[in-house]
């Protein structure tokens, strides 16, 4: 009976250590390797209008590069739910140049028969809150954001039996609103794998959208009291910095 009491004692200690480590700040086990501290998300993104309406429909879905830096601080178990960050994202869209031709048709020199373009850029700035659902093996996650969009699109050169000529659009700018939610898979110390969708919807400038030339705003390009909604697609790394 004092053997097994032995034992038993025994076992409770060689026990007790991974007990506490469990338990320990920053340990959470439904964290996914998750620890409090600053982290880096570094990874490209896939960007298109949704629902486009004027002239957002002339620009193709285009690519990108973000920079995320996040906090995480302490919780009860571990690392907290909920984490804070400022992104930059910048992206650039191509042109559609057979929706621009039948866009714009009626151009004042004549009905284009080609047209290029430099690409659209998209830039994107913001403050975010991640919020964290407790899961084995991977992290799910919910986020919402508030920032600046900058919609600048290039100048267009299209060609008409006539001559060459060219066309601007507007370049819209404001504030912006953005949810999405992803997925972190730690992999090794400090790097993690993270994918996520995120919509967001830009408040952004009012006016003529399609203009030739000295021209007025073509009918069919306008964008009167339009603003932007954009779909974004981001992945890559994760990496925490600090100690």
């Amino acid at each position: 009976m004092r053997a097994r009491s032995v034992v038993g004692l025994a076992v409770l200690l060689l026990a007790a250590p991974s007990v506490f480590r469990a338990q320990a700040p920053g340990s959470d086990p439904l964290a996914d390797g998750l620890i409090p501290g600053d982290y880096l998300r570094i990874g490209g993104s896939a960007v298109r209008s949704v629902n486009p309406q004027g002239s957002l429909k002339d620009w193709k879905p285009g690519y990108g590069l973000g920079l995320v830096w996040e906090n995480w601080d302490l919780g009860r178990s571990g690392v907290g739910r909920l984490g804070y960050g400022i992104m930059f994202d910048y992206s650039l869209l191509p042109l559609d140049e057979q929706h621009f031709l039948e866009d714009f048709k009626n151009a004042p020199t004549g009905t284009p028969t080609s047209a290029t373009a430099k690409r659209a850029g998209v830039f994107q700035a913001g403050v975010t809150l991640r919020y964290r659902i407790p899961a084995p093996f991977i992290m799910p996650s919910f986020s919402l954001g508030f920032g600046f969009l900058d919609w600048h699109p290039g100048q267009i050169t299209y060609t008409t039996a006539s001559g060459t000529s060219t066309a601007k659009q507007q370049h819209r700018t404001g504030g912006s609103i953005s949810i999405g939610g992803g997925l972190d898979k730690h992999i090794y110390d400090r790097w993690a794998l993270f994918g996520e969708a995120v919509y967001t919807y830009g408040f952004t400038s009012f006016g003529e959208g399609l203009a030739g030339s000295g021209s007025s705003c073509i009918a069919s390009g306008c964008d009167l009291l339009k603003n932007t909604p954009l779909g974004t697609v981001r992945g890559g790394l994760r990496v925490r910095v600090g100690r």
